[in-house]
């Protein structure tokens, strides 16, 4: 169920033992023979071992069962700690499923915590994760938790809408189980809401779902308990006796779950009090109560505590019934139990003649204060419901919307591509005699810059170096000094004309940048100086390495005489290179890099070689940064080639024919 697509075999063995090690600390920690701390100190351990998991999708599936496991041992600040761990970890992989388990794990935590909207909002995120990977169980699980939340909180409509959301997802997936417990809480509802006709229905579609159920359990029981119960809210305690005993007289039920069975003794007794049977009553009674208190059990020994009060006030042993009421209205407030706690202030209303204003005072005011809870928390439930059908519909809406726009787009670009289709057609002959035109003109330029070139290096340098410092030393200062003078003056005016004026101060600081980077520049060396044409390019790799994070080797060919070859060829091959190792640095993920130079048969023969993670050439169309490389090789009447295979890295030839400065002889 856990999105993990790893294989234990495919981990490394220091993984392995770790995996093996979790395992046995969390199956430790669920063993329920040993002592709760020392359960704890297991589950702290798997923790330990499952941290050093490289594999990120098993370390958050083992993340889940330890949150769990702590939810379990009632280690909530723990299990806090490892569920938001767990959320993180679940997020960073897109593991949906780990994302609502997550909340899940914290609803339930809520729901214990009787914080019901906390619990309400994260069943219902829950809900939506389960919902997108389209796990139909655990979609309708958290639709029935969210019901049952609803339900507490006294939100019937909300509640039922929920069920029957749930119950149409667990007929379609055909799990009685889940179908069993919805159709009970629904018989629960109803005995809320005194629909008694909708209770029975309800109750037989629940019992007709446990037949169904390879392994019963005692589910036919409880069901047969919520049986009695319906009878009792109906006020017919005879019929309430008989199922609630008919449900006792299963084999073995005591030492299977007692706590049922005590369940189904104080309600037989409570019932039979009463209609006035008196039978062992007292005795059924104190039984309940102390394997409540032995399971610890504090909701079922508030509940056993009244009834106490309520037979002893019936036989006018006043003093005893005041005694059990107290101590159950006492525990009902310590565990957060309103229900119980309204119920024994009514009690104590009747019994406590003395306090009896105190005690229905108290009984009105928590009354009134619980109805303004329940009251803001369904209108939170109702917003929540609202909003996610408010944003159904909007998503509809724009799909509707983006589909009509997908339809307009498309006849658009049809007939713009069909007119410019058409234009570029009649302008094509006309663009190839200009392109044409203009490289011989570019060529003709370029061949008399390079027969003037040597002679005029020196001066050029010379006055680029002389309006370097013009610029620098002269204009970029009587700007900077402009700038300021005008930013100390205070001008007065709207806020369209100072908003002008301060646009116009951030224009002149750029144009100041930018005859400082100008002045850098025309100070700088470039390739036509008389630096080294090999060093200026073990600089140029240098530089791109540390962004790139490679270590590289230039290898030249001492034959090649760089100095002798025309400006034209260097300039592309320096580009070339420059294109090469920002693709490297882009997509590669190279730990190494190699440029070598050779001059073979009258060509010079450029390769750029990486070991990163490649591609696949014959699959793959090329970027814009290779058909630059490819556009340039042509240019100088060489040839291009490109090997990359997936994870073998890739390699780069061009070979070009050279001609020297001055000489038409090819080398």
């Amino acid at each position: 169920m856990f999105a993990c697509n790893s294989k234990l075999e495919n981990n490394s063995p220091h993984d392995k033992n770790a995996i093996d090690s979790v395992e046995i600390y969390i199956s430790r920690s669920q063993d329920k023979s040993l002592d709760k701390e020392l359960r704890k100190e297991e589950l702290v351990s798997a923790y330990r071992f499952n941290s050093k998991l490289s594999n990120d999708s098993i370390r958050n599936r083992n993340l889940l069962k330890i949150a769990f496991q702590a939810f379990l041992l009632e280690e909530i600040t723990y299990f806090k700690k490892i569920n938001t761990e767990a959320l993180q970890l679940s997020i960073k992989l897109k593991d949906t499923f780990g994302i609502g388990d997550t909340h899940w794990n914290f609803a339930n935590v809520y729901t214990n915590e009787e914080k019901m909207d906390s619990a309400y909002i994260y069943y219902y995120k829950a809900f939506k994760s389960f919902k997108t990977i389209n796990n139909k169980l655990y979609t309708g699980k958290m639709l029935y938790n969210m019901a049952y939340v609803q339900g507490l909180v006294k939100d019937y409509t909300g509640a039922e809408t929920s069920l029957f959301k749930a119950i149409s997802i667990f007929k379609e997936i055909e799990t009685n189980r889940s179908l069993y417990m919805s159709y009970n809480f629904l018989l629960e509802l109803y005995i809320d809401l005194k629909e008694y006709d909708k209770a029975f229905f309800y109750h037989d579609l629940a019992n007709k779902h446990v037949d169904l159920m390879e392994t019963k359990g005692l589910n036919k029981e409880k069901v047969m308990n919520n049986l009695g119960l319906i009878y009792q809210s109906m006020g017919n305690h005879k019929e309430a006796v008989r199922s609630f005993e008919k449900a006792l007289q299963k084999p073995n039920i005591k030492t299977k779950d007692i706590n049922l069975y005590a369940k189904l003794v104080d309600n037989r007794a409570y019932n039979q009090l009463l209609f006035g049977d008196s039978t062992n009553l007292k005795q059924d009674f104190l039984f309940g109560l102390r394997i409540r208190d032995s399971m610890k059990d504090q909701s079922g020994v508030v509940l056993s505590k009244l009834h106490l009060g309520e037979y002893y006030a019936m036989y006018n042993d006043t003093v005893t019934s005041l005694e059990n009421l107290k101590e159950a209205y006492k525990l009902a407030i310590i565990i957060n139990n309103n229900r119980d706690v309204l119920r024994t202030l009514n009690q104590l209303s009747k019994i406590d003649i003395k306090n009896s204003k105190i005690h229905l005072l108290n009984y009105l005011s928590l009354t009134d204060s619980l109805q303004k809870d329940e009251r803001r928390i369904r209108n939170k439930f109702t917003r929540i419901r609202f909003q996610t059908d408010e944003y159904i519909q909007e998503t509809k809406y724009l799909t509707e919307q983006k589909k009509w726009i997908l339809i307009i787009s498309i006849f658009l670009f049809s007939t713009l591509s069909f007119l410019y289709y058409i234009k570029r057609q009649n302008a094509k002959n006309k663009e190839l005699k200009f392109e044409r035109e203009q490289q011989i003109a570019n060529e003709e330029i370029y061949s008399l810059l390079l027969k003037h070139q040597a002679k005029m290096e020196e001066g050029r340098l010379q006055e680029r170096n002389r309006i370097s410092e013009d610029l620098h030393d002269g204009i970029l200062g009587k700007l900077f000094g402009t700038r300021l003078s005008f930013g100390f003056l205070k001008l007065n005016g709207n806020e369209t004309d100072l908003k002008k004026f301060d646009d116009n101060l951030s224009e002149m600081q750029q144009i100041e940048k930018e005859i400082r980077v100008i002045s850098h520049e025309l100070k700088s060396e470039i390739l036509t100086s008389e630096f080294d044409f090999i060093d200026i390019l073990n600089d140029l790799i240098q530089k791109q390495s540390r962004v790139g994070g490679f270590t590289y080797k230039l290898n030249n060919d001492k034959t090649i005489r760089w100095r002798e070859i025309s400006e034209k060829v260097k300039i592309n091959l320096y580009r070339i290179i420059l294109e090469g190792i920002q693709n490297i640095t882009k997509y590669a993920k190279a730990s190494q890099v190699k440029i070598s130079f050779m001059l073979l048969n009258e060509t010079v023969q450029l390769i750029i070689e990486d070991n990163g993670i490649g591609f696949n050439s014959l699959r793959k169309s090329k970027g814009i940064g290779l058909k630059n490389i490819q556009s340039r090789t042509q240019k100088l009447n060489g040839k291009f080639n490109l090997e990359s295979k997936t994870n073998e890295g890739t390699k780069i030839t061009i070979s070009i024919p050279l001609k020297y400065k001055g000489h038409d002889k090819k080398v």
